[in-house]
């Protein structure tokens, strides 16, 4: 087995995801939450905040089935983020939630999965220069 020392040290990165739904059917096998799993390892730290609309993504409901029907065809391969997000909290990862959209869709701070942190837009800016890179997906 080959060892390269590094130069300089490993990075901590903060991910942003503002638009939450992409397609259903076009993300089935990769979509942005399941690309951070395979970033985890690459870097330091890295961490996601999610704003606007993708604070849904971070709600507990157990109602939610991960499938559409298509005629007479249900697809039931569709991502399923918020079981994303429960990995992403199990792997570590500090997900953050922007209070501010999660009150203007009628969620608050009780209404997230555990692990998720809710944070004032300001609260989640003031963190900013805590990253080495802060990365808009």
């Amino acid at each position: 087995m080959t060892t390269t020392q590094r130069d300089e040290p490993r990075r901590r990165v903060l991910c942003v995801i503002d638009r939450a739904y992409r397609g259903a059917v076009e993300v089935q096998f990769f979509h942005p939450l399941y690309g951070l799993l395979d970033l985890h390892g690459q870097f330091e730290q890295v961490d996601l905040a999610l704003r606007g609309a993708t604070v849904t993504m971070a709600v507990d409901e157990h109602a939610y089935v991960p499938s559409v029907r298509l005629g007479s065809t249900t697809l039931d391969t569709l991502p399923d983020y918020r079981g994303s997000v429960r990995d992403l909290v199990d792997a570590g990862f500090e997900v953050f939630v922007d209070d501010s959209a999660l009150a203007a869709l009628g969620f608050g701070p009780q209404d997230l999965l555990p692990g998720t942190v809710a944070l004032g837009p300001a609260e989640l800016a003031a963190r900013w220069p805590a990253y080495d890179h802060v990365w808009f997906i």
